[in-house]
């Protein structure tokens, strides 16, 4: 099985970009740790369009 750990790593640092991203912007509120429907929006349009530019393994 291949496993491309920069691909996993660039992945990584998108999701909590878009996760400060949206806090910073004051579009959720930074206090709530429970499930949150907009950053999980936020995060599955991320990693569609980024595996869209690179898809895994490739």
């Amino acid at each position: 099985m291949h496993f491309d750990l920069f691909h996993a790593a660039v992945a990584a640092v998108l999701i909590l970009a878009t996760i400060w991203g949206m806090r910073r912007a004051g579009l959720v509120d930074g206090e709530h740790r429970g499930w949150d429907w907009k950053i999980f929006a936020a995060i599955f349009v991320v990693m569609f369009v980024f595996n869209l530019i690179w898809p895994f393994g490739q």
